[in-house]
């Protein structure tokens, strides 16, 4: 158990994604939901935040299989090279992950009636085991770094598309808004992931950070979706805040841009604040 701990502790801080999972589930909601009551929205929230955590926790188990040659060389010091957690361990994680994620999907559809909302959540686990395979063609994108990124940043068009399908949403120039503002931050909450310089043994910058290939191309996609997408869902709250919102985190991502704590922090805040705003105020 102790083992456990601390390899969330390094690898799946269960705080900061818990946060993650509920403002994506707020997101998704709130731009699906309409004029449903908050009560049912709430509900609904908690269980696509449910899955979507224990499918972060998947994919991170997935990851340690998938990464094992290159963490072995660039990253010793993990828990997985260190020898804290087996394969076994890994096995046994995913599997009842995997059972979680899939049981929230299917109650979240449930409870609006649309039991075969499911069906866009299967799509989703599918397009995750390509991923995990890298499409069978892992030489090719280990060669190119942008189009893997882009690539595995489609698999977010799925999570809209499964709450409309919860929720009946009417597809609208509105929604598809939602939905593209939805994309772009799932897109830099990843970047966020990596915005920082890591160094193997030996000293030297491994190229698997955005902020090390990017280096300050990473900062302005960031701050394009912070303050784009982010006034754009003005558009389908039909409100100010979210513009008032972009513009408040928009000066002192700017100002703090050489600080890539400070832009993480930054970014993550907004698009809790922008998800939550969403939810309330449709």
């Amino acid at each position: 158990m102790h083992n456990l701990v601390v390899y969330l502790r390094e690898r799946f801080p269960l705080g900061l994604t818990s946060l993650h999972a509920l403002a994506t589930a707020a997101l998704v909601v709130g731009i699906s939901a309409g004029t449903a009551s908050f009560g049912d929205t709430a509900k609904s929230a908690l269980l696509i935040g449910g899955s979507f955590f224990f499918f972060m926790f998947r994919m991170r188990v997935t990851d340690e299989f998938k990464d094992r040659r290159h963490d072995d060389k660039n990253y010793p010091n993990r828990p997985v090279q260190r020898g804290l957690v087996s394969t076994h361990d890994l096995l046994s994680l995913g599997v009842l992950a995997l059972t979680i994620e899939l049981v929230c999907a299917w109650y979240a559809g449930a409870l609006t009636g649309n039991y075969w909302a499911i069906g866009w959540h299967l799509g989703i686990l599918v397009y995750s085991v390509l991923t995990h395979f890298e499409f069978f063609n892992r030489a090719f994108l280990d060669r190119h770094f942008n189009f893997t990124f882009a690539i595995h940043q489609v698999i977010f068009v799925l999570y809209p598309a499964w709450g409309f399908a919860i929720w009946g949403t009417q597809i609208t120039i509105r929604s598809l808004l939602g939905a593209a503002a939805f994309v772009a931050f799932m897109a830099a909450m990843e970047v966020v992931r990596k915005y920082e310089v890591r160094l193997d043994p030996q000293g030297q910058p491994v190229q698997d950070t955005y902020l090390t290939v990017w280096k300050t191309g990473a900062f302005w996609l960031m701050f394009a979706v912070v303050t784009v997408a982010g006034s754009t869902l003005a558009t389908v709250a039909g409100n100010v805040w979210h513009i008032a919102i972009a513009a408040t985190f928009g000066l002192p991502l700017w100002l703090r841009r050489a600080d890539a704590k400070s832009v993480r922090g930054l970014v993550a805040i907004a698009f809790i604040v922008q998800s939550v705003v969403t939810l309330v105020w449709r």
